[in-house]
């Protein structure tokens, strides 16, 4: 009997890595799944924009990036969006923390304190800087962005506060389709160095939690990014009234949301009559 249970165990281990072996090969083949792999870590690494960064930063990235405790690629999502608010979203990322606490969806804070630089608190234990080391915006969305970030978390599920540094870039695409609608095609990697002291916790108990919550929040993310989208393509009236009562975002910010919302609305809306006016040249000429 003991044999037997001991056969049994030791059949369920080898099972057990053989479906991991095979989730590992469908995350592989598929460009667009979230990874952890060396390859998509190498391939991440070699497009950093290094030339962008000063020698300090250069260090600064490099420590990180090869010494990381965790890396992932977040999946990659493709959506229906227009290329200008998806720029303008990604330059002025407090503008969707603000949304999201008017929606209730969550209470971080990002506060502007210096050049491409915020302050980032949640009011659950959580706070730290995020600082935008090189980024290139194009009206195409062809982007890529390199996000420095250093925070402590103090909370449960650890007995500790835990301090770490991040690495995201940021990289982005467009296209055009056949019906004249643009899609945006987003990637995200990330590399996270957790201090020696948290990185056994962090190993041993909210890693695979970390992993998950990560792919989760970038998926709804850009999820967020093409509703503003459609949103401002059929409501631009309305996104004036929601960036009215955006308080903690300046002025000038506000002013080109409701800026780039009106452009966005009336360049559909030129698409939309162009097509029709097609449609119905179509239809007489058939006659």
């Amino acid at each position: 009997m003991i044999r037997a249970g001991y056969r049994a165990a030791r059949t369920a281990k080898l099972l057990l890595v053989c479906v991991s072996l095979v989730s590992a090969a469908r995350a592989e083949s598929d460009p667009l799944a979230a990874t952890g792999s060396r390859s998509a870590r190498n391939e991440a690494m070699r497009s950093i924009p290094w030339k962008s960064l000063s020698n300090g930063e250069r260090r600064m990235v490099q420590y990180v990036a090869r010494n990381a405790t965790i890396y992932r690629r977040m999946p990659t999502r493709v959506i229906d969006c227009d290329p200008v608010v998806f720029n303008f979203l990604g330059q002025h990322p407090e503008v969707v923390t603000e949304l999201w606490k008017m929606m209730g969806v969550c209470n971080l804070n990002l506060e502007l304190v210096g050049p491409e630089t915020y302050r980032a608190t949640d009011g659950s234990g959580t706070s730290g800087t995020v600082r935008y080391l090189a980024s290139n915006w194009n009206d195409d969305a062809q982007n890529v962005a390199l996000i420095y970030c250093e925070g402590k978390y103090s909370g449960a599920p650890l007995p500790r506060a835990v301090t770490a540094r991040s690495v995201l870039l940021l990289r982005s695409g467009s296209t055009v389709e056949t019906n004249g609608r643009p899609y945006v095609t987003a990637r995200l990697d990330s590399f996270v160095l957790v201090d020696k002291i948290g990185a056994e916790l962090v190993a041993k108990t909210i890693q695979p939690l970390l992993v998950k919550t990560a792919d989760h929040n970038f998926v709804e993310t850009m999820k967020f990014v093409g509703t503003f989208s459609k949103t401002a393509e059929n409501n631009p009236a309305g996104m004036q009234r929601l960036a009215d009562k955006l308080d903690r975002v300046d002025e000038p910010t506000r002013h080109g949301m409701v800026q780039i919302c009106t452009e966005v609305a009336s360049r559909y809306n030129s698409m939309g009559t162009a097509r029709h006016d097609t449609a119905v040249r179509l239809a007489t000429q058939r006659r």
